[in-house]
């Protein structure tokens, strides 16, 4: 036989002895502390003042009023179980993705389901150790667990967006029908009036005319609805792919190390075979580029006196590995009709 629902006809609370057939607003109340159940007034009258400790005999757990809840399930034992794993869950709340193999995934299921169980355990050492185990593990990887959490509450918000714009859109196609079809019918209401006006005057071209400019309205309130149709699948479109940005960047991605900036691009060198500049100083005296470079203006900027010298020395030899008849036998072969045009 199954066991009664917390909201049975049969409740009574232990405490005040109160039944619900004489007391129709009773509401049994329980805390996850040592799930003991007791009436909403009880918890009234002996945990208003303060926490307390629970009223059943041989318990000496000290009880919150702001913990007790109403009981979920008929089996009070599935509704600790239940407890027990949303504790655990928010602790072990890896993914499958964050393992190398199925094999490593399933021996953290495996690992899950033995604290479990230890956590459900009548055996109080069994218990203590589990509780060890688990405040260890929470230490130990509490960068991961903040992570994951952020994750899944960003998932669970883009699964509740998801769920309005879905919601909006057809609201929005729905009054836009409704609009639609109004008009529509107000359209061919007035249309046929006309007509009949029309036609008692004799105007049969009248009455062609205003049928033409009925169908044309028809068709034109039937391309509008289509656009905002398609306004509103593009506007929830949009929506879902900010959202999928925005949770793929709550994945976790790790940031690219910034390197040194190189202005040539990443493993170019400005070197030189040709030739090569002196050291700093040995340089022979120019009016021209100590004055210059003494200028506060240019010696802001970062000029150099080296930097001009060595611009003038790949001017001169900039050009002595070019050899224009070389340079020019592979545009000749390629393009001879320009250059017997030439």
């Amino acid at each position: 036989m199954a066991p009664p629902s917390p909201t049975s006809s049969n409740d009574r609370c232990p405490i005040c002895k109160s039944l619900r057939f004489f007391t129709q607003n009773l509401t049994m109340l329980i805390e996850p502390t040592c799930y003991h159940s007791m009436c909403a007034s009880c918890v009234d009258r002996l945990f208003g003042g303060g926490p307390a400790t629970c009223p059943y005999a041989g318990c000496t757990a000290r009880l919150r009023a702001n913990r007790f809840r109403q009981q979920t399930f008929g089996d009070i034992a599935v509704e600790r179980e239940v407890d027990v794993r949303k504790r655990v869950h928010k602790v072990f709340n890896k993914r499958p993705s964050e393992f190398p193999s199925d094999r490593e995934w399933d021996d953290y299921l495996e690992t899950v389901e033995e604290l479990v169980f230890a956590l459900m355990s009548a055996n109080k050492t069994e218990k203590l150790a589990a509780e060890d185990r688990l405040k260890a593990y929470e230490e130990s990887n509490r960068p991961t667990i903040s992570k994951n959490a952020e994750r899944a509450a960003a998932e669970a918000a883009a699964f509740f967006a998801r769920e309005e714009a879905a919601r909006e859109e057809r609201r929005q196609l729905r009054d836009a029908e409704v609009r639609a079809l109004a008009d529509e019918r107000a359209d061919a209401e007035d249309g046929r009036r006309r007509q009949l006006e029309a036609m008692a005057r004799g105007d049969m071209d009248a009455v062609e005319r205003i049928k033409a400019e009925v169908a044309a309205r028809a068709a034109a309130r039937r391309e509008a609805a289509e656009r905002e149709a398609s306004r509103v699948r593009t506007l929830r479109v949009g929506r879902e792919l900010v959202l999928a940005d925005l949770m793929t960047g709550e994945g976790g991605e790790e940031e690219e190390e910034e390197g040194v900036w190189e202005p040539l691009g990443r493993g170019v060198v400005e070197e030189n075979g040709l030739f090569g500049m002196l050291e700093t100083g040995r340089y022979g005296k120019n009016a021209w580029i100590d004055d210059f470079v003494a200028r506060a203006d240019v010696s802001a900027g970062g000029y150099a006196r080296d930097e001009w010298y060595e611009r003038v020395v790949g001017e001169v030899f900039g050009g002595l590995t070019v050899f224009v008849g070389e340079e020019e036998a592979p545009m000749v072969a390629a393009s001879p009709v320009l250059v017997e045009e030439v």
